[in-house]
């Protein structure tokens, strides 16, 4: 094996600037360790290469890649040191790193629609960060994909979503106008050639045509490099030879750019005009082949249907917020034209509006980019149903892959599990009683000397040696015997295996206090709010009743005034007219959209503070008797548990381990009503499962605002979160369900009115609203 080659590689002029570090392994695999930008590790990954050379620019856009391998190691591996204990610690790093997949198959289909999902955690996101970077040594490099990435700088506290090329000078319209890259690069160049042919100035032309040599010949080189130290063997050693070919003529361009005014007279400024004119005409033909589109009335439909309105367009990517920064990085994405398009949890800084303006844009992308695969991480179950129509599942470090979506895949495992199970315990009762069998013949063969059942318990024997297991092989077909060895199968059949269902997410909420007299816990009449200096109230008479056990959900889009309500039934901010009336003792827990962010600058600030003793010393600010074994016990109920909240700092928990924080932090001291406000932001899918199933039993008064369907219609409207749930509820939970009020609020223009037909009256409202705004 070749010795191991790192190298480095900064490009400050390049227009999509970034560093990278790799390690090529010149071998039958490759890999390639980069810098995260999602944590402090690196992602290293390795993968099998084909053996077969796939062109750039082939017609076959689908990504096929075998025994994939990704795995996050430390930043400061030793790089640039060609010695025997560098090359040691080197493996050493590769083989302690946090892995992420082992041996897996990656294959995403053209055209295909798939739903992305595992629990927190399992490295989804550092896979679509590989996908997306082209970090995978098999992609080929004219592969494009588009992507909208969830990413956070948890690091220096800043909540802030990172943006790639984000110009904070630029208007939202112009830096999603801009987003398509190939586009822009060709109108760019041809603009700037008209501009020069025209100018009278014979240094322009010259000036001009050598600027953007030089800028393509960076970006070649660019690209150059990264293929050299991504491809191994025979492909390696071309790739490695055409980037010394390929810095040679960086550096021939970078000459002549210098060297204008020598080359600006004579017969050099005539080659450089018939050059000039030759690359305008082959841009012409380029921009004449691309599909007609008006890009910024194409980008205004796009931000329209994202919730920007008119006066938002125009304003700085610099005054945005988190959310509507991602939202325009989500509107970038979905303008490029991509082989691939990533959008990892594009749902969470969306109302129910722009989920479901979303959801009409990828059904309708199917007819106008048929070949464009989408890859769709979301915790919003119904959005995920509605989009995808194949899993693509992580779990124990694997990808599998399932046609059809939750819903079909929820039944279809547990339909295996049971078929499995019954065809298990039936090959067991068979080889049971041929055992005995077998046992029989050769005692009946040895008593009385008969070599006929002798030979009957032989073949009785191999058959259980070797005929037993599964009955068809992998593709459904019946096993059949091998022509060259008469009598025997082709191999040893396959165990058959019980497949097991994920281990669903379990969340245990302490009980409700008891209350001392029979009363509403809230009370709104006539309620009316105005911030100060608003021109008009934000709520305007309110009319709202809590009572114990309710289940309340608040609907509305965003800014329709769901946080005002939501302020003024947790009493942090008082009404400015009309009547609140609270039970005397109420104890009301809160849990905000912005919770999640302050215990992650709570660990930030602090990184000696665990969830354990972060619990504990909230319990000694409220004088709250608080034993270890008991912090532990409640902190295991919301799914913290183990080394994890005694070890692991607050500032290393994902979000997922965040949200179990917070929910432990309110339940020190368990309250009457539970206000929440969009907890599953930052839950995978089985979480949220398991939140929705513990606030079903939850027997205090729950108000719920969420623009997840699935968390309205199964906590407030009382649908089972699966069909286990439904088949297992007892005598008496089915009575108290029928003793809960459910009522679902719309929030609209500061009025709140009941919904009569809940969440489905919604979504066809607001279906209408869009098509009425020719939105879809």
């Amino acid at each position: 094996m070749l010795p191991m080659v790192n190298s480095t590689l900064a490009n400050e002029n390049h227009p999509f600037e970034k560093t990278l570090t790799c390690a090529t392994r010149f071998s039958t695999s490759s890999s390639q360790s980069v810098p995260s930008k999602m944590t402090s590790n690196a992602i290293q990954v390795s993968c099998q290469q084909t053996r077969f050379h796939i062109a750039e620019g082939a017609e076959n856009r689908e990504i096929d890649v075998h025994d994939l391998s990704i795995s996050l190691v430390s930043r400061d591996a030793p790089t640039g040191q060609n010695t025997s204990a560098s090359k040691a610690r080197s493996s050493k790093q590769r083989t302690s790193g946090l892995e992420i997949l082992t041996g897996a198959h990656l294959r995403i289909k053209s055209g295909g629609r798939y739903g992305f999902v595992g629990r927190n955690g399992t490295g989804k996101s550092t896979l679509l960060v590989s996908i997306s970077e082209k970090l995978i040594p098999a992609l080929p490099f004219d592969f494009r994909v588009a992507a909208m990435r969830q990413v956070h700088d948890k690091e220096d506290g800043n909540d802030k979503p990172h943006s790639n090329d984000t110009a904070e000078d630029v208007t939202v319209l112009e830096y999603v106008s801009q987003s398509d890259v190939y586009r822009n690069r060709l109108n760019r160049e041809l603009a700037a050639l008209n501009t020069a042919l025209g100018d009278p100035d014979g240094l322009s032309v010259t000036k001009t045509l050598r600027s953007i040599e030089y800028d393509r010949a960076q970006d070649e080189l660019f690209t150059a490099d990264k293929i050299a130290r991504l491809r191994s063997g025979a492909r390696g050693f071309d790739a490695r030879k055409f980037l010394r070919t390929q810095e040679k003529a960086t550096e021939e361009a970078r000459l002549q750019l210098e060297a204008l005014e020598l080359d600006s007279k004579g017969d050099s400024l005539a080659e450089d005009t018939q050059k000039a004119l030759a690359l305008q005409a082959a841009l012409q033909a380029e921009v004449d082949l691309l599909p007609v589109r008006d890009v910024e009335a194409k980008a205004k439909g796009v931000l329209a249907g994202l919730g920007f309105t008119d006066a938002r367009l125009s304003s700085k990517i610099s005054t945005l917020s988190g959310g509507w920064r991602m939202r325009c990085q989500l509107a970038a994405a979905l303008l490029q034209t991509a082989d691939v398009l990533i959008l990892d949890e594009p749902t969470n800084f969306l109302d129910m509006m722009g989920m479901l303006w979303l959801q009409k844009y990828l059904e309708d992308l199917r007819d106008a980019s048929p070949q464009t695969a989408v890859v769709l991480v979301s915790h919003d179950r119904e959005f995920v149903n509605a989009t995808c129509d194949e899993l693509m599942i992580l779990r124990d470090k694997q990808l599998t892959y399932f046609q059809g979506n939750l819903e079909s895949y929820e039944k279809s495992i547990r339909h295996e599990i049971l078929r499995m199970s019954r065809m298990k315990e039936a090959q067991d009762r068979q080889i049971a009683h041929m055992n005995k069998t077998v046992a029989n013949s050769i005692q009946q063969g040895k008593k009385t000397g008969d070599d006929n059942k002798l030979r009957q318990a032989k073949s009785r024997q191999k058959k259980l040696d070797d005929r037993m297991g599964m009955e068809v092989s992998a593709k459904g077909g019946r096993f059949k015997l091998n022509r060259d060895l008469a009598g025997y199968h082709l191999s040893k059949r396959d165990a058959i295996e019980v497949p097991k269902e994920e281990e669903a997410v379990s969340l245990r909420f302490p009980p409700a206090p008891e209350m001392r007299f029979q009363s509403s816990l809230i009370s709104l009449e006539n309620i009316s709010y105005r911030y100060p200096r608003a021109p008009k109230p934000a709520l305007q008479d309110v009319n709202l009743i809590v009572h114990p056990g309710d289940r309340i959900g608040l609907l509305g889009l965003n800014g329709a005034g769901k946080t005002t309500l939501v302020q003024l039934l947790t009493s942090t901010n008082a009404p400015t007219s009309g009547t609140l009336q609270t039970y005397p003792r109420l104890k009301v827990g809160f849990y905000s959209q912005h919770t999640v962010d302050d215990l992650a600058r709570k660990g930030a600030a602090d990184p000696s503070l665990t969830a354990l003793s972060l619990l504990q010393h909230s319990a000694s600010e409220k004088s709250l008797p608080l034993e270890d074994q008991d912090a532990r016990k409640l902190l295991a109920g919301t799914g913290l548990a183990g080394r994890t909240v005694s070890d692991t700092p607050v500032a290393k928990l994902s979000g997922g381990q965040l949200v179990r924080l917070a929910l432990s932090l309110l339940f020190l001291d368990p309250p009457h009503v539970f206000v929440l406000d969009e907890p599953s932001t930052h839950l995978d899918l089985a979480t949220v499962s398991g939140l929705a199933r513990a606030l079903q039993a939850y027997d205090g008064a729950v108000v719920l605002v969420s623009h997840d369907r699935f968390m309205v219609r199964t906590i407030v409207e009382g649908e089972a979160v699966d069909v286990e749930d439904s088949e297992d509820e007892g005598e008496g939970d089915e009575e108290e369900e029928e003793q809960r009020r459910r009522v679902v609020y719309e929030v609209k223009a500061g009025k709140v009115k009941v919904l009569a037909g809940g969440v489905a009256a919604w979504e066809t409202a607001l279906e209408k609203r869009l098509a009425k705004a020719g939105l879809l």
